[in-house]
């Protein structure tokens, strides 16, 4: 009779590591697998492909070695390659916010000219 009691809570105690398995699926094993992956290489070879100035911006070493360091905190390898993405675009400046932030010095020191000219300044 207690072992038919037990046996209720048998399936209920195994679902979560089902899902837990389910989770991870779209995760590798490990780094180095990850690394290995067709997506790795293939954001690799993209990321180390650009250029600034005729130089290359980032080398394959160093794509790979963020790549290992991002895999381990994220929830799977989609993740990690977006955390990529985002950090290598940022490093490069290729976010675009460089670009705005100068147009906006640009103009408040234009601005600033103008009053000191108005008021009499130097």
């Amino acid at each position: 009779m207690f072992s038919g009691f037990l046996g209720q809570f048998k399936p209920a105690v195994k679902e979560p590591e089902a899902e837990e398995k389910t989770k991870k699926a779209g995760k590798s094993d490990n780094a180095e697998k990850f690394v290995q992956s067709k997506k790795a290489q293939k954001f690799i070879s993209k990321w180390a492909k650009k250029e600034r100035d005729g130089r290359q911006l980032y080398t394959k070493r160093g794509i790979i070695r963020l790549l290992g360091a991002l895999f381990g905190g994220s929830d799977d390898d989609d993740d990690a390659l977006d955390k990529a993405d985002d950090v290598l675009s940022k490093l490069g400046g290729m976010d675009g916010l460089n670009g705005f932030l100068a147009g906006w010095k640009a103009k408040s020191e234009g601005l600033f000219k103008g009053l000191k000219s108005m008021v009499g300044g130097e």
